[in-house]
């Protein structure tokens, strides 16, 4: 026989069963809610949004995020896409390749040897380019309406979206274990951290 509370607990609306039972990628947004809203204030960042970062300052800020994903991709044996685009963008910023050679690189990475936490990471990271394609018309006033110099915020362009979605498929594959859930959540929390603290210093470098 089926009781009332557990019949109405079976009806409750959808958006209270959320919150009872998030699915991963829910709780991972939620999880580095915080972090992702400091960095939309990000000195660097938000000169580039309100179109107001010098030549300069945008060659140290691409310099940083080099340095990161350099490091990133070396943790995770992933193909240097990002760090290319990067390179790109950089060569165009009039940085020759010894510049590049000599930017430091981010030490602090987070272990990522499981798949969960690898999957957590890649949340940060692709999740990065997201917003990228907004941000990349500020640009036109230190470097024209030509696509050069902004290749990393364009990243994949139109198939952004659809890396993004193939990217959240696989993370709500593993949604369903308790370990794997807190794994992913982990290292993306640690992630967000490693490169909130890695920004900081993003006027460190510079070789004029």
């Amino acid at each position: 026989m089926i009781s009332i509370r557990h019949f109405h607990a079976d009806r409750e609306p959808a958006p209270n069963r959320l919150l009872h039972h998030p699915t991963l990628h829910q709780a991972l947004r939620v999880a580095t809610a915080a972090v992702h809203q400091r960095l939309h204030g990000h000195a660097g960042f938000a000169a580039v949004q309100d179109g107001s970062i010098l030549p300069s300052q945008y060659r140290q800020l691409l310099m940083r995020l080099y340095g990161f994903h350099v490091a990133f991709e070396t943790a995770t044996g992933a193909a240097p896409e990002r760090s290319g685009w990067l390179a790109e963008d950089l060569a165009r910023m009039g940085a020759d390749g010894g510049m590049v050679d000599a930017a430091p690189r981010c030490a602090d990475m987070p272990a990522l040897d499981t798949p969960a936490r690898l999957l957590g990471a890649l949340y940060v990271v692709e999740g990065s380019t997201l917003g990228g394609r907004i941000m990349a018309p500020r640009l036109d006033g230190i470097l024209g309406r030509q696509a050069a110099g902004r290749r990393f915020l364009l990243g994949r362009g139109a198939a952004t979206g659809g890396a993004w979605r193939l990217l959240l498929g696989r993370i709500e594959a593993i949604g369903h274990d308790p370990h794997q859930r807190a794994e992913a959540v982990a290292a993306a929390m640690q992630t967000f951290a490693a490169f909130e603290d890695w920004l900081c210093g993003w006027r460190d470098f510079s070789h004029d």
